[in-house]
């Protein structure tokens, strides 16, 4: 059995444990074992890192210790302490007013939702200082001890769908499609249709496990009524809080108004089957 800790020590010779872990290995002339520990979490100061080797019988063949210090200065900020000074060495400095927006655009779709608004006044009016705040406090949260590799990371997913999604009106990641992507993540299965020929282009987004809302099978359907590029709309979508719209079907096929299930116009929610419709089989296919 290997076992493995890092204590923390307070100075006066005593150690808290602070993450334990054990692995139980095959008996050989040699054993490698490569383990990865996170210490993000880790506040700054004086540590060490124990590895032991006991026998089936827990008795001790090996111990070794290495003492490290931890520096997390960010860990737990005080907004005070995050001054214009040390916000030019972080990623936030080096970003242009422009830049800058552009990265807390990407943002909305994954800010609280009790933060939507100001940070959309932020956008439309906030001074870079304040801009940079924000954009760095948020990834702050991400990874206290650099928060660019998260802020970069995300950042490739939004400059991509940008360029997927880019419709004339705003930023590709500003689409319907973008948000939901950047939101929720890469769908599992996309459906596009382009021949119905009833309806304009749509796309229908699968996501097997959700766990923004805790359900499965989750499905949105974009569609085109402009036939304009890239210019897709939620439709409808079964995910809890988004769209919910019950007659997205007759929506969808409008131009064939004599063709809706049933005698009610307006109360109904499917159309009758008809050659190549197929929206309806491939949104509820299981």
């Amino acid at each position: 059995m290997v076992s493995y800790l890092i204590d923390r020590m307070d100075g006066k010779g005593n150690a808290e444990p602070v993450l334990v872990g054990h692995k139980r290995r095959t008996p050989a002339p040699v054993t490698v074992l490569l383990l990865n520990l996170d210490i993000t979490q880790l506040e700054s100061g004086n540590y060490r890192l124990v590895v032991e080797v006991r026998n089936r019988y827990k008795e001790l063949l090996s111990r070794k210790e290495v003492p490290f210090q931890r520096s997390n200065p960010y860990l737990h900020p005080e907004t005070e302490a995050l001054t214009s000074e040390v916000l030019q060495e972080e990623f936030v400095g080096k970003l242009s007013e422009k830049n800058l927006d552009y990265s807390l655009r990407a943002l909305v779709p994954v800010a609280p939702e009790d933060q939507t608004d100001w940070l959309n006044q932020l956008i439309k009016g906030g001074s870079p200082d304040a801009k940079r705040l924000y954009l760095f406090s948020y990834w702050l949260k991400k990874n206290p001890n650099r928060p660019d590799i998260p802020y970069q990371a995300y950042m490739e997913v939004a400059n991509a769908l940008d360029g997927m999604f880019h419709s004339g009106l705003g930023y590709g990641f500003e689409t319907d499609r973008g948000y939901v992507y950047l939101k929720y993540g890469r769908p599992d299965d996309m459906i596009r249709e382009e021949n119905d020929p009833a309806a304009p282009p749509y796309e229908i987004w699968v996501y097997n496990n959700f766990p923004a809302t805790n359900q499965s099978n989750v499905r949105f359907i974009f569609y085109n009524p402009s036939l304009a590029p890239n210019d897709f709309q939620l439709l409808h979508s079964t995910a809890r809080g988004e769209l919910n719209n019950p007659q997205w079907e007759v929506q969808l096929y409008k131009n064939s108004p004599n063709e809706i299930d049933g005698n009610d116009p307006f109360g109904a929610t499917q159309m009758q089957d008809n050659f190549g419709r197929q929206a309806r089989k491939w949104f509820n296919d299981n």
